[in-house]
């Protein structure tokens, strides 16, 4: 084989390379070696660089963000909150599910049982409604009634103004013979199921009526005054306007209308009620931004269906911190000087604030009254209001009713308002409750994420107590806690 290849190249005719030959083949070479090097090594590790220099930008822009975002770390805080807040504003228009439970249970609440009569409740299969992209889930029901037109437009305006978003579809009416109306009214109630992550409580809290106090079968009645006996004095009536039974009477006089006391062997004095705190619409008024609070109705009432809950949580910085509720739109308006102006206050702790009110003048000039320094009872409280005694300063005004801290000292907690009642007639003044062999009670505020049953989970160890947590609180199944909420819970 290596003969052959001599035999090949043998033929080849080669001369040696002259001097000038050999450098061309140097610098050849080093060409070659350059331009291969360029190519494959310098070129590559250019645009390496440039890309990490890209990157280097891109980076140090981000980190300037993060830094603009972390000095900006309080507003973001403010605006999620905010955010937060007006989702679970959303969140509690609607019903969590189509579970006619609840809807029976929120009619029940909201339709004037004494003017209307309902005879039926239908309800439609749910159904799928597409709105803006999405299906949304609805029912219908069908309400036939019967009544007159004042309890028709209330249950009309009930149904507008209901906590959970309820549409009327139609409204049929027709006169009869006896000046009664009678019709059909089609509601259409929406479901968040599958739109939103919200809890379902798997229990449907019920309020059943609960009357502690010992008396006859009729005492519920309005207006109802038991008989008087033998004995010389009534017994003095509860500050809930139940009668006493020690004064040799059978029952005495305090009825639940009027609150009033029994004075004079069960006479029943009654006072004009000047707001009953039915109303489901109030302003909560801060007196700085450092204190923060609400004022909702609530069913822990003495008189009526609902009462005033006040939310409140104070840091006392300024010389005035008050937490007020705006009761203006109520037009409470004392014309002549009352005997006695009272309100009940129920209070589920002892307090160190001032209750108070405010008033305007027939000048316009506006005064903060204090009606308690300090909360001394549990349970309701009636208490008087001292306004001013001369008479040319009336007709006056009470505008707001008010929570109130000394400055630099601060306090969050719960208190109930009901019944403000002027009585012009003489009576004797009914004491406090007194403090009441009731368990402790404590205030939370609803943090990011907590919900009735991870509150009972975590204070008590059991879902057990998710009902009794409810009820004071005035939460409804499907109801989603706003953070910021302060929950009164009892101590065990």
């Amino acid at each position: 084989m290596s003969t052959k290849l001599k035999s090949l190249f043998s033929g080849i005719k080669t001369r040696p390379l002259t001097k000038s030959e050999k450098i061309l083949l140097t610098l050849l070479a080093i060409v070659g070696v350059a331009f291969l090097g360029n190519q494959y090594a310098l070129v590559p590790q250019d645009e390496k660089i440039q890309e990490l220099q890209v990157e280097k930008y891109e980076l140090e822009t981000e980190i300037m963000e993060m830094n603009a975002t972390l000095r900006r770390e309080n507003d973001i805080k403010k605006e999620w909150e905010m955010l937060h807040r007006e989702r679970n504003q959303i969140l509690s228009y609607y019903f969590p599910t189509l579970d006619q439970a609840q809807i029976i249970y929120l009619l029940n609440d909201l339709l004037p049982e004494e003017q209307v009569e309902i005879a039926d409740l239908n309800f439609s299969r749910p159904s799928a409604e597409r709105l803006s992209e999405m299906d949304v889930y609805n029912m219908g029901i069908s309400l036939p009634f019967t009544g007159d037109y004042s309890g028709i437009e209330t249950m009309v305006r009930s149904i507008e103004t209901s906590p959970r978003r309820m549409m009327v579809d139609s409204l049929s009416l027709d006169r009869g013979d006896d000046n009664q109306l009678s019709g059909s009214m089609n509601l259409k109630v929406y479901s968040l199921e599958g739109l939103a992550e919200m809890e379902e409580e798997d229990v449907i809290f019920v309020e059943v009526a609960e009357n502690p106090n010992q008396g006859t079968l009729f005492s519920s009645f309005d207006g109802f005054v038991g008989s008087t006996g033998t004995g010389t004095t009534g017994g003095t009536g509860g500050s809930d306007g139940s009668g006493g039974t020690d004064g040799g009477g059978t029952t005495g006089g305090g009825g639940t209308a009027g609150g009033g006391t029994g004075v004079d062997g069960g006479t029943d004095v009654k006072g004009e009620v000047l707001h009953s705190f039915e109303w489901r619409n109030y302003d909560f008024i801060p007196s700085h931004p450092l204190v923060r609070g609400q004022a909702e109705p609530t069913t822990i009432a003495i008189d009526g269906r609902y009462a005033m809950r006040l939310e409140y949580n104070i840091v006392g910085t300024e010389e005035e911190n008050r937490a007020m509720v705006d009761i203006t739109s109520q037009d409470i308006e004392l014309k002549f000087p009352p005997t006695e102006l009272t309100i009940h206050t129920y209070s589920f702790t002892y307090a160190p604030g001032t209750v108070g009110v405010r008033i305007i003048n027939q000048e316009g000039d506006e005064e903060f009254i204090s009606v308690n320094e300090g909360i001394s009872w549990l349970g309701w409280g009636r208490t008087r209001i001292n306004l001013p005694g001369s008479v040319a300063e009336y007709p006056i005004k009470i505008t707001h009713i008010y929570y109130e801290m000394d400055k630099g000292r601060d306090d969050f907690g719960v208190l109930v308002f009901d019944k403000l009642e002027a009585i012009y007639p003489h009576h004797v003044d009914s004491a406090y409750e007194g403090t009441k062999s009731e368990q402790d009670r404590i205030f939370y505020e609803v943090k990011p994420g907590d919900t009735v049953s991870t509150i009972s989970r975590d204070f008590y160890g059991t879902l057990l107590y998710k009902n009794e947590i409810m009820k004071n609180n005035d939460i409804r199944p499907g109801d989603v806690l706003p953070v910021g909420k302060i929950l009164v819970l009892i101590r065990r």
